[in-house]
């Protein structure tokens, strides 16, 4: 996969904490944490879980996460 953005990290997931309509995200970049704030629905979709490796593209005011699709759906549990 090819991304033109310059700002973009590739780290695992740390952490996810579902919310009602939003969930929060916490990626390891190596040196720090890396936030990112999606709604429930996408983070549904994306099937994210701890350790999953996910790129964090952002700008000045946002972080979107991007994951490969390819392995298999795991249940939430929320």
């Amino acid at each position: 996969m090819r991304i033109s953005d310059p700002n973009k990290l590739v780290g695992k997931i740390m952490k996810v904490n579902p919310g009602q309509d939003m969930t929060e995200v916490i990626i390891d970049v190596g040196d720090q944490a890396v936030t990112a704030t999606i709604t429930t629905g996408a983070a549904h979709a994306m099937n994210l879980h701890n350790g999953d490796e996910v790129f964090a593209m952002f700008n000045s005011t946002s972080v979107s996460l991007i994951k490969d699709t390819k392995e298999p759906r795991r249940d939430y549990g929320f």
